[in-house]
């Protein structure tokens, strides 16, 4: 799951109350460790500052970027000449299609909702460069009809990864950052450059990072930066820029006052950086650093009365133990700082926090408190290209975790991101999504690029291990599964 989790990856291959009160925690069948253990902090201790950009943001959007965009703009409008006039089919909207073949295998092995992959005529399902990683929805972003500006839609970030032998620079920079906007009603999506302002709003520059975690609420998404924290983004800030199309690698505003955006038509501003006090000494999942955090995946708890927590958690993949801590969020219709975090002396308030003290490896959670007050866990955790693992857990839960060596239980890819999606209008839907993020490597690939050669041996569950063609095969799926399911909430 980008340096800091593509290496992982690598090396593998090499809600609303109402609802979730029906979950009620299982008696321990065990006398062991329980698997989450609440963390007592100390002063400051994860606790963020926020450094605004809104300023510059609306300055850049005022004077600069003022072809002003917004969601149905994004995902309906169908460019098939860019900014020059000239036909260019890299710029049409993009259509998710039917998982087949090996790539089935990157759904979970019970009734999906949603099931979709991503086109393969653009080669978002296959490409080595682009890597899709954090998920949300504007059913999480809601709460009351699920959808955000009329428009029902699932957002996906992805992190460019430069290769062995290639160099890193312009627009294609290590963990440059984009979001994809995917329209559930339709299966068109469209990418879109991330963007932070610089100075005081005259100009912007593309943003860096894993891009492993969001959180959709309101008209912000939430996004983790993994060694620093989380940054925030306005959908109302939307907007297009001058100059677009396959062939375009500038970004910014130039001398002629034109902008662009990596050849995307659409940019979205930055509005808040929130950073904890220093960075943490490891963020490759083998040390926990006991004052830092490093922040891998984000999802949105709704549960267990107010505040609304934003919950952070940490990806170890070789240590037990990593920590998962919830923020306190601001309703909507707050008076200061509304959908944003909670700040006190100048710093996030945090809600509690936890240990995974029997887990590794978590790519994905999320947390909601039951009917009798317990608060409950589920997590993804990935394991290369065999299958993953979703557990469901809760504090005092002392049962033995699924490991990836028992062949997991869930889709192989491995599985990212989890949000909760309500609601559609009035209907509930109680649909729990993610994502996968995986390919199998082609003969093509292993040739010119080591680090796609898979150490030996291979896995008997691995569903890479027979394909031997010079294309790259897609283990790449967007996913629902029902939230109530039995099938879901009974694994560990």
């Amino acid at each position: 799951m980008g340096r800091i989790r593509g290496s992982r990856l690598l090396a593998w291959m090499a809600a609303t109350a109402a609802l979730l009160t029906g979950f009620t925690a299982q008696p321990a069948s065990a006398a062991d460790t329980p698997t989450m253990r609440k963390l007592s902090l100390g002063a400051d201790q994860f606790e963020l500052t926020d450094t605004s950009y809104v300023s510059a943001t609306d300055n850049l959007y005022d004077n600069y970027l003022t072809s002003h965009a917004n969601l149905t703009d994004v995902v309906t409008t169908d460019y098939t000449k860019n900014s020059s006039g000239a036909t260019d089919g890299w710029l049409n909207l993009r259509s998710m299609r039917s998982c087949t073949g090996t790539e089935t295998e990157a759904l979970p092995p019970v009734g999906t909702g949603t099931a979709w992959c991503w086109s393969h005529a653009h080669t978002d399902d296959t490409t080595p460069h682009w890597w899709p990683q954090g998920m949300s929805t504007t059913g999480t972003a809601d709460g009351t009809d699920g959808a955000i500006q009329g428009r029902r839609v699932a957002a996906v970030a992805w992190h460019y990864r430069t290769l062995s032998h290639e160099t890193s620079a312009g627009c294609r920079t290590d963990n440059l950052l984009k979001l994809t906007f995917l329209d559930r009603d339709t299966g068109k999506y469209r990418h879109v450059l991330l963007a932070e302002p610089t100075g005081s709003g005259t100009n912007f520059t593309f943003v860096t990072g894993h891009g492993g975690g969001i959180v959709w609420y309101g008209n912000y998404l939430y996004v983790t930066d993994t060694a620093h924290g989380i940054r925030v983004f306005d959908v109302d800030k939307l907007a297009k820029v001058d100059t677009y199309g396959s062939g375009v690698s500038t970004y910014g505003i130039d001398g002629a006052g034109r902008s662009s955006a990596c050849g995307y038509p659409y940019v979205l501003p930055e509005v808040h950086y929130y950073k904890q006090a220093g960075t943490p000494s490891d963020c490759s999942g083998h040390t926990i650093d006991p004052e830092q955090l490093c922040f891998s995946w984000l999802s949105l708890d709704k549960t267990g009365g107010g505040p609304f927590k934003l919950v952070a958690g940490e990806w170890q993949g070789y240590v037990d133990g990593g920590r998962v801590v919830r923020y306190q969020l601001n309703p909507a219709g707050s008076a200061s700082y509304p959908g944003l975090l909670t700040m006190s002396g100048g710093r996030t308030v945090i809600q509690d926090a936890y240990a995974a003290s029997r887990y590794r490896g978590l790519q994905g959670g999320m947390t909601w408190t039951d009917g009798q007050g317990v608060l409950n866990f589920g997590f993804h955790k990935g394991c290369g290209t065999v299958p993953g693992v979703y557990s469901h857990t809760w504090v005092g839960d002392t049962r033995a975790a699924t490991s990836c060596a028992a062949g997991g239980n869930w889709a192989a890819g491995p599985p990212q991101a989890l949000s909760y999606w309500p609601k559609l209008g009035a209907a509930q839907v109680d649909e729990l999504w993610g994502l996968t993020e995986g390919i199998c490597a082609g003969t093509d690939l292993k040739a010119a690029h080591e680090e796609f050669v898979p150490a030996d041996p291979v896995s008997v569950h691995d569903v890479c291990k027979d394909h031997k063609g010079a294309d790259n095969l897609s283990l790449r799926a967007v996913f629902s599964v029902g939230f109530t399911d039995p099938a879901v909430q009974n694994l560990h």
